[in-house]
């Protein structure tokens, strides 16, 4: 209990920091990310230009056409380097409807990857998300975001034990929804607030075999996935924007909505601690 106190009052102490730093700037001259031209992009409806470049620790993207992206997440490739594989993974999103008060979105993609074990054992998996969003602006400083994203999983491992092979296949799905309020303090800082449920979330169904030294032997189980239902986060944070450059910085509570993988994290895995960092250039 005391432990839980004292990570509570440390969280707050933070975000108030934070804040009084966030509206202690002021506005300046330089062309700057908070405009009507230039939006936030992430866990909004809105895409980038048609050639422009978003360069960043989390994720790659290029606009294709005013009204599509495509972006590449940094950290699958990453670990998948460090498991001795490559994680391949491309994200599709268009902004096919964009007025000066309202903005749609749909996107798609996909992540796959293997990881090797050192007793030649293999992992496979494939993710492949599905997300609608719509943005509202409200006004010149602020503006809501609203979405959801299926995203369905499947996967498949191959392994020795002993003098048997044992093949199996895993598949869950899962449904995220999310909101965002957007409030622009100066044309430099805008200060957010994110909403993170899953509302639904499948048991893992995990079909095998077993073969080898004994008869053949089919296995099909249903792992509960009881720690990730109803899984949320609540999320405040700041994006500082200058002519080029931009941080994103948030520190909220309960699980951990991992970019990129599109999964989610139980919050007792950081301690209920849920971050959100990211520095990019956009040009």
């Amino acid at each position: 209990m005391f432990r839980r106190i004292r990570n509570t009052l440390l969280l707050v102490t933070l975000l108030t920091g934070v804040t009084w730093a966030g509206m202690g700037l002021q506005p300046e001259p330089a062309r700057a990310y908070h405009t009507y031209e230039e939006r936030l992009l992430d866990t909004t409806a809105y895409s980038l230009k048609r050639r422009r470049v978003r360069l960043g620790l989390m994720q790659l993207s290029y606009g294709i056409l005013d009204q599509l992206q495509v972006t590449t997440y940094t950290m699958p490739w990453l670990l998948g380097m460090i498991f001795q594989d490559v994680a391949p993974n491309l994200e599709l999103k268009s902004t096919f409807y964009d007025r000066k008060r309202l903005a749609l979105s749909v996107s798609a993609g996909f992540l796959t990857g293997t990881i090797l074990q050192t007793d030649d054992s293999k992992v496979r998996y494939f993710l492949m998300p599905i997300a609608l969003a719509a943005s509202v602006r409200i006004n010149s400083d602020v503006s809501v975001h609203l979405g959801t994203r299926f995203t369905a999983v499947t996967g498949g491992a191959d392994a020795q034990s002993g003098g048997d092979q044992i093949e199996g296949a895993l598949v869950i799905d899962f449904i995220q929804l999310y909101g965002m309020a957007e409030w622009r303090l100066s044309r430099v800082v805008a200060f957010t607030f994110t909403l993170r449920w899953v509302p639904y979330i499948s048991d893992a169904i995990v079909n095998g075999s077993l073969s080898g030294t004994n008869p053949t032997a089919d296995i099909r189980l249903a792992v509960a996935t009881d720690d990730l239902k109803n899984a949320f986060a609540v999320v405040p944070g700041f994006v500082f924007s200058w002519e080029r450059a931009n941080i994103r910085l948030g520190v909220g509570y309960s699980s951990f909505f991992v970019d990129g993988f599109y999964l989610v994290l139980p919050g007792n895995v950081l301690h209920n601690v849920s971050p959100e960092f990211d520095v990019f250039v956009r040009f």
